[in-house]
């Protein structure tokens, strides 16, 4: 055998064990040597492979979330764009979709299903000294992300089992539902109503300016309710006609 014939055939090999390598990568070393943003995101426990893997925690922006599977398509990677299929699961914390690679640093997100316990967000509502009781649950339809920084969103969500205490008392609500979009000054947005059901009437807004989140509601007892009008004189700014009106803001890495 001549000696080019020779060196092809090492080629070739060297080809195929490259690919046989790639095709069953462990997940760890393509963790270790392909991760782009560990500051952002952080992997634990890693095992499977990168195609299909396991990691026992994973945190995102300091927040540890729980455990994580994933799942990628190879002829995703093949066709030249990366598809994950997702799944977290935590204490409280579920969320499982679709996340999508759109180019250098832009991520695409949809249909991710989210479920996290309210209490997640009471560092947002500090300065109006309440807890927040229940879940958050809800579909993320459509977004897209450049470098984790939230650029476009579209979904519902949806507070069920809705408490709120002020150290004073713990009231129980209707629930509260949002349908928020991207808006005209490049924010996420939307509005915040009750279903009618309960002695709590809510009607408020929301925006998002990644990183920074704020909302304003107006609260009032429907039907006159006694213990309702009690609590809301305990939060917020009360109002002449006995509504109070509640602010929350701050940044969203405070959630956890």
């Amino acid at each position: 055998m001549r000696l080019s014939r020779i060196i092809v055939v090492l080629l070739l090999l060297a080809v195929i064990g490259a690919g046989v390598f790639f095709w069953r990568l462990p997940a760890d070393v393509g963790y270790r040597y392909g991760f782009k943003r560990p500051g952002a995101v952080a992997l634990s426990g890693l095992r499977g492979t990168v195609w299909d893997g396991h990691a026992d925690g994973i945190s995102v922006l300091g927040s540890d979330l729980g455990e994580v599977d994933w799942h990628v398509p190879k002829l995703s990677v093949i066709g030249g764009k990366p598809i994950v299929d997702v799944r977290v699961k935590g204490s409280g914390v579920e969320v499982a979709g679709q996340i999508e690679r759109l180019g250098r640093g832009m991520f695409g997100a949809h249909d991710l299903r989210f479920s996290v316990p309210a209490s997640m967000f009471d560092p947002l509502f500090a300065s109006q000294g309440v807890k927040l009781h229940g879940t958050v649950s809800g579909v993320l339809e459509d977004a897209s992300m450049s470098n984790l920084s939230l650029q476009q969103a579209k979904g519902n969500a949806r507070w069920s089992g809705v408490g709120i205490s002020n150290g004073q008392s713990d009231l129980r609500f209707s629930d509260l539902s949002t349908e928020f979009a991207a808006q005209p000054d490049g924010g996420i947005g939307g509005a915040v109503k009750d279903d009618g059901s309960g002695n709590l009437a809510i009607d408020g807004r929301f925006g998002l300016h990644v990183p920074m989140f704020e909302a304003q509601a107006t609260l009032r007892a429907r039907n006159g309710d006694a213990e309702t009008l009690e609590f809301l004189r305990g939060i917020g700014e009360p109002q002449a006609d006995g509504s109070t009106i509640v602010r929350a803001q701050g940044s969203m890495l405070s959630v956890h």
